[in-house]
């Protein structure tokens, strides 16, 4: 008995609640229903009912823009050297310490110079005792020829003091290209840079024996920093266009910038590849950097800039402008009525000072650069105050337009 009174009870809670509900929803419905017919909604249901959005716009410009091609490059140097011994022996000192920079020519590493300095020594003696033997055949021969031309000894005696005298000399010969030989091996001993450059890590100490040969072991690695090159590829639509550049006597700029934007720096055009890569269609460049400050290190990437002149008469906007949607890019564009109307348009390329606009739009005409998320075709707008102190200077008829500048800057 008590069950089935609990269950009626609860039959009787829920149908309460779901009447409660009905009415509720009703009501919501007038509401609804009388806001939408209110005098004061102008614009209709979907539309922003608290007011014009507050925008930030810029100036469709007609004018000159920079032809850029934006790029990722590598840091690499111009030489990279492998130092190794060239003659068997024991390392007995290094001059260098690891990311220390060196000059041509400096000492690096000292090499066990005693069996160098004996052969040396030895190679001297030689050569010593051997001059002291040519000027006595010398003599000989001299003091032969003489008697000979009185009938005094035989033509075999002559011709054989001759010979001998010419025998010393090339002894003589001999022992000189062994004390050069000699001389050569000692200056093998002291190891010694052949670029500018900066010292990689030492693999070997003092102490171990080295191997005078290709496959010996690599006691450092010098890389080159100052210059130094940025290597990067662009599409192969633009190796018209690069080419008549490097051969107008005035080699194109290239702008490169860190991947943190801290350090960037300014170099020319040097190289263009012989071929352009059939797998990936472009074409290898490199940018030549004085690099004097060392902002730029091997290996590091950098985002690269090619200026490649000017095309002018052409219309641009600010970059941000340029939205993307299902059917392609698209601007908002500010009637005369403050409403905005989605421009779908052309894109011809981005630079760094904006994007150049193919069809689309016309000089003089208002597209908004900040605010485009709150906007759908119709909607009324209102330009937002833009703080000063900018560092960009407005456009005049058009407050919002130098912020909008100088957000705008993209790549492609």
């Amino acid at each position: 008995m008590n069950r089935r009174t609990a269950a009626a009870a609860l039959a009787l809670v829920l149908v309460a609640a779901y009447g409660g509900y009905r009415v509720w929803d009703a009501k919501s419905g007038v509401s609804e229903a009388e806001a939408s017919a209110t005098p004061g909604n102008k614009h209709g249901p979907g539309t922003n009912n608290n007011g014009p959005v507050p925008v930030v716009t810029a100036r469709v410009r007609r004018g000159a823009m920079p032809i850029d091609v934006a790029a990722v490059g590598t840091v690499q140097p111009i030489s990279t050297v492998q130092v190794r011994a060239r003659i068997d022996s024991q390392l007995m000192e290094a001059k260098v310490e690891e990311g220390q920079e060196v000059k041509s020519g400096d000492l690096l590493f000292l090499l066990d110079q005693r069996p160098a300095k004996a052969a040396l020594m030895q190679a001297e003696a030689n050569l010593a005792r051997d001059q002291a033997n040519l000027a006595q055949a010398r003599s000989d021969a001299q003091r032969n020829a003489g008697l000979f031309a009185r009938g005094a000894v035989s033509l075999q005696q002559n011709e054989q003091a001759s010979a001998t005298a010419k025998a010393q000399e090339a002894t003589v010969l001999a022992d000189q290209a062994a004390v050069d030989q000699a001389r050569l091996t000692l200056a093998f001993t002291e190891i010694r840079s052949p670029i500018d450059g900066v010292v990689g890590s030492i693999q070997l100490r003092p102490g171990n024996l080295v191997k005078g040969s290709d496959s010996g072991s690599t006691l450092t690695t010098l890389v080159q920093v100052a210059p130094i090159n940025v290597a990067f590829t662009v599409p192969e639509k633009h190796v018209t266009a690069v080419r008549q550049a490097l051969r107008s006597g005035r080699p194109p700029l290239v702008s490169g910038k860190t991947a943190d934007g801290l350090v960037a720096a300014t170099g020319r055009l040097v190289f263009i590849d012989n071929s352009v890569d059939a797998q990936s269609g472009t074409i290898q460049l490199k940018g030549l950097y004085d690099n004097k400050d060392r902002a730029l290190w091997p290996g590091q990437f950098v985002d690269v800039t090619l200026h490649l002149g000017m095309e002018a008469d052409v219309l641009s906007v600010p970059a941000v402008a340029v939205q993307r949607g299902q059917a392609g890019p698209y601007v908002f564009v500010v009637k005369a009525d403050d409403t905005v109307d989605m421009r779908p348009v052309t894109v011809g390329r981005f630079a760094e000072q904006g994007a150049v606009i193919a069809s689309g739009v016309e000089a003089g005409e208002r597209v908004v650069t900040e605010g485009q998320l709150r906007l759908v075709p119709g909607a009324r707008i209102v330009e937002r105050p833009v703080p000063q102190g900018g560092g960009v200077e407005a456009d005049s008829a058009n407050p919002g337009a130098g912020a909008a500048q100088a957000s705008g800057k993209a790549r492609t």
